[in-house]
């Protein structure tokens, strides 16, 4: 039971969210370390730097605000302030403790600007990972369309009629390309042509955040999940399509 609970939450946030909630927890901790360290930590010569600077109560209350940011935003659409806030948090303790070894405070203070400085720049890495897709469920059921390796359309069911304006009869036998904009469209057929040398789908299984391209040329987020089959005729595709938040049909 308790693995599939975590199992559905690892899913709801990504991995972005899971970095977060690991950046968070461990914001906390830190704010603790510095709300209650005893009189004797407060003398060692990384701790007197900082409370140079500000009282550790202080940096304590940043940390806290920091890491309570990323445990809440860790469960948004947007978390790109939580990334922010612990990036610009850690990096400004790497220079600190950097700067103190030149000014001769804290002679192995670059030890710790060396383990700040990476542990910044591997958080402003994860903040360009692609954002967790948080998909809204069309009324009827979602957007289902099938299509062969050509990327011509076999199938449209109704919820897909419903979302980009094409009727069945209009959309089948026309080419993937009418479902979206004409900057996305060389991508995409450069896609269906790797795949038919090797065979294989790299975004299968995925949920892929995009922007879908309606009948009337209006442009709307979409969340995509491929998946590719081998049938008599060769390779095919089935495309799951759910409108993002703002993007729900009519």
């Amino acid at each position: 039971m308790s693995n599939g609970v975590l199992a559905r939450v690892l899913h709801r946030i990504g991995r972005r969210g899971a970095s977060l909630a690991f950046v968070g927890l461990l914001c906390l901790a830190i704010a603790a370390s510095l709300a209650f360290a005893p009189p004797g930590q407060r003398a060692a010569p990384g701790y007197a730097v900082l409370a140079a600077i500000a009282p550790l109560e202080v940096w304590a209350v940043a940390w806290c605000a920091t890491g309570t940011l990323c445990l809440v935003q860790m469960f948004l659409r947007s978390d790109r302030l939580a990334f922010a806030a612990a990036t610009a948090l850690l990096m400004l303790y790497g220079l600190v403790y950097l700067i103190s070894t030149f000014t001769g405070d804290n002679p192995r203070g670059w030890v710790g600007a060396a383990v700040w400085l990476a542990f910044g720049g591997w958080i402003a890495l994860i903040a360009t990972w692609p954002e967790a897709v948080t998909a809204d469920r069309p009324t009827g059921g979602a957007a289902v369309v099938v299509a062969d390796a050509d990327g011509l359309i076999q199938s449209w069911n109704p919820q897909a009629a419903k979302l980009f304006g094409w009727s069945t009869e209009e959309a089948v036998g026309r080419p993937l390309t009418i479902l979206m904009p004409p900057r996305l469209r060389d991508r995409h057929v450069e896609g269906l042509a790797r795949v038919r040398v090797t065979g294989v789908s790299e975004l299968a299984g995925h949920i892929i955040p995009l922007v879908g391209l309606r009948r009337d040329g209006s442009e709307f987020p979409i969340a995509l999940t491929v998946n590719a089959w081998h049938g008599d005729d060769g390779i095919a595709y089935t495309g799951v399509i759910r409108p993002m938040r703002g993007g729900d049909a009519d």
